[in-house]
């Protein structure tokens, strides 16, 4: 982190991320907004927070705010990037359910959605890549990414189970040497 950050810049960035942002691209607005316009962290640091948000239960974006704007400002970043990402997209789901129930899902607005949808793909698509590059730097990282890909992608097997067993499977193999 190059300077400290204060909890209304942490709001003020996340309440854009979540007023632009959509779905699973919320990870590639965050990656944009702090690690490359802002400089706020680093990509490890970054990196870091996304795995800890992926870990735990409960919704990525909702996680992921938390750890950001606690790394940025503290508990209260914490929670004002939490409020600031969710708000403005729970405004936003409330009308637009409204609209459905009002007027149904009409042809032309599932032609968008698939759109928007393709959108949302390459947006993720190239957010992995870019996270890809600084952590996929050893054969053991390869590998694990690899295993994982195929257990949960060619193989079809239990995503939560595949993640306990490749996520102690990553600890042990990084794990420190121990001290001479």
């Amino acid at each position: 982190m190059t300077a400290p950050v204060s909890v209304a810049q942490v709001v003020r960035a996340f309440a854009l991320t979540g007023i632009l942002s959509v779905g699973g691209g919320r990870a590639a607005f965050f990656y944009e907004a702090l690690v490359t316009r802002r400089r706020w962290m680093r990509v490890d640091e970054f990196l870091q927070d996304f795995t800890l948000a992926q870990l735990l239960p409960g919704a990525t974006f909702s996680n992921l705010s938390i750890t950001l704007g606690h790394r940025l400002a503290g508990v209260a970043g914490a929670l004002g990037g939490l409020a600031a990402v969710i708000v403005p997209g729970g405004v936003v789901l409330v009308l637009l359910a409204a609209l459905y129930i009002a007027r149904g899902l009409t042809p032309d607005v599932a032609t968008l959605m698939r759109g928007m949808s393709a959108a949302v793909v390459g947006l993720v698509a190239v957010t992995t890549l870019r996270m890809a590059r600084p952590t996929l730097v050893s054969a053991r990282a390869i590998a694990i990414a690899a295993a994982t890909f195929a257990a949960v992608g060619l193989l079809k097997l239990n995503t939560p189970a595949v993640i306990v067993v490749m996520a102690a499977l990553g600890l042990w193999l990084n794990r420190p040497e121990p001290a001479p």
